[in-house]
């Protein structure tokens, strides 16, 4: 036994090593992964590792990374989500007790999800912090039994937290247990982040995981370490974006500033330009030379007056930066997974086209369906566990959100019209319309519309009614037949 755990010791020390080594390479070298210029990175300005702070500063200063964030947030958010009781069938049918109740509750705390899903976005992970009225210090599980005899009374509020606001204090280390690798204890920090100002009082205490809800984007492991920032694979084009337009930007404004340069000829004599500065208390002929070009530049309507001597205009031919600026931009679209045109907007008379609405739609789609569907899942499964609001029927939610590859109300009357045009033709040509009226007006989003009643005497029973006045017509009682004897004779 002894052996096997000395067999296993030295193997995981060489693992250890192994990766102690890696990490010092690329420390070294880089993390370009260019083998013939290991030193790719730092040649271009790039940060060798990506923390918070650097993705929290280019959301808040760079105009490209806002747009990133607020693009696909606003995007996603455009409308909420319907809560269904039990499975997405039974949204159909009439709104529940239960859906009412879960529904009042949610319009006061969605912008709430919204926020954490933001900070989620710039950083690796961010949470909800749930405060409630359970009598206990936040390092305690919530008292459930006192937040169910309060139920949605219970709910304080809910906090959005960013990423370097909570820390894992300590990790569960239980191999039996059912929550091995998961966060035992969270320690929360309340200071703001950035370069914001620090104000009024802020809380800094342990945290229970019972009052967490962890949002943590591609950490399908369910790490709160291994979620990936939206801008983390754009971040070096982040980057080049800034230089592209800085650039352009200062060399714009140093050929706008008017710098000048003199030129005299060989015939000038320096010493006594030098001597008569010096006479008008100048410290030498360079300084009374900068103080007339700075007047020079400050007043519009200066003027400079040379004998010996020639003005020039320092200026240079910047190139242009747009097409520089456009391949960036395009390699930042495609790291985030968004249409160039969605991302930026129109440039130079370039519309988004029907594939990228398509495209941005199901991008749309599948965060709604698939992240932001679980997360909320989450908080409303939490929120039942600990008695702010009662289970669903067999505890089981469906979180439904609108499609947006639906058609619009245009795209709706459009295909009405090709519709009706269709029903038209067919019915000219074989005497059948191939879609009824009720089948084109459920495309266009409108209710079948309701059966006309039958004229009185339509049916069977009514045939031996008169229909002046409503009274049974009088049958005859023997069938007679005619007298044809005289037409025989």
């Amino acid at each position: 036994m002894s052996e096997q755990n000395n067999s296993l010791e030295m193997a995981v020390n060489s693992l250890a090593t192994e990766m102690r080594r890696n990490s010092y390479i690329q420390a070294i070298t880089g993390m370009s992964g260019n083998t013939k210029r290991p030193m790719l990175y730092q040649e271009f300005g790039y940060p060798q590792q990506i923390e918070f702070n650097d993705f929290y500063r280019i959301y808040r200063r760079n105009a490209a990374g806002f747009a990133v964030v607020h693009r696909l947030l606003d995007g996603c958010w455009q409308d909420l989500p319907v809560i269904v009781e039990g499975e997405e069938a039974n949204e159909a049918r009439e709104t529940t007790a239960w859906e009412k109740n879960v529904t009042r509750l949610m319009k006061k705390h969605w912008a709430k999800v919204k926020d954490a899903d933001r900070r989620n976005m710039v950083g690796r992970y961010s949470a909800l912090l749930i405060q409630v009225r359970d009598n206990q210090t936040w390092d305690k599980p919530i008292n459930t039994a006192l937040v169910k005899s309060l139920k949605d009374k219970a709910l304080v509020k809910l906090i959005p937290v960013w990423e370097q606001q909570l820390t894992v204090a300590e990790w569960e280390n239980d191999r039996l247990s059912d929550d091995f690798g998961q966060p035992k204890m969270f320690n929360f920090n309340e200071m703001p982040v950035g370069d914001n100002k620090f104000v009024g009082p802020t809380r800094g205490e342990p945290v229970h995981p019972s009052r967490v809800i962890i949002f943590c984007e591609g950490a399908e492991d369910e790490s709160a370490l291994s979620g990936i920032p939206l801008l983390e694979s754009g971040y070096n084009k982040l980057l080049d974006l800034e230089k592209i337009s800085g650039g352009g930007a200062e060399g714009f404004l140093k050929n706008a500033s008017r710098q000048m340069a003199a030129e005299f000829d060989k015939e000038t004599d320096i010493g006594t330009l030098d001597a008569q500065a010096k006479k008008a208390g100048y410290a030498d002929l360079g300084e009374a030379m900068n103080d007339k070009f700075t007047r020079l530049n400050r007043g519009t309507d200066a003027a400079a007056v040379m004998q010996a001597g020639r003005l020039n205009v320092l200026s240079v031919t910047p190139g242009d930066p747009a097409p520089t600026w456009t391949v960036t931009a395009n390699e930042l679209a495609a790291s985030v997974q968004m249409p160039f045109t969605i991302l930026f907007g129109q440039q130079t008379g370039r519309l988004a086209s029907d594939e990228d609405k398509t495209d941005w739609a199901i991008r749309r789609n599948g965060r709604r369906n698939g992240f932001l569907t679980d997360r909320i899942t989450e908080l409303l499964t939490r929120f039942w566990q600990i008695g702010i609001i009662e289970p669903p029927a067999g505890e089981e939610v469906t979180v439904s959100w609108a499609d947006l590859l639906a058609p619009g109300e245009k795209e709706k009357i459009a295909n009405m019209k090709d519709m009706a045009t269709v029903a038209k033709d067919t019915q000219s040509a074989y005497g059948t319309p191939a879609f009824t009226e009720d089948e084109i007006r459920e495309v266009g989003g409108y209710d079948p519309l309701p059966e006309a009643e039958k004229p009185k005497g339509a049916d069977e029973s009514a045939k031996n009614i008169d229909p002046l006045t409503g009274k049974p017509i009088e049958q005859p009682t023997e069938t007679r037949q005619p007298d044809n004897t005289a037409q025989q004779s």
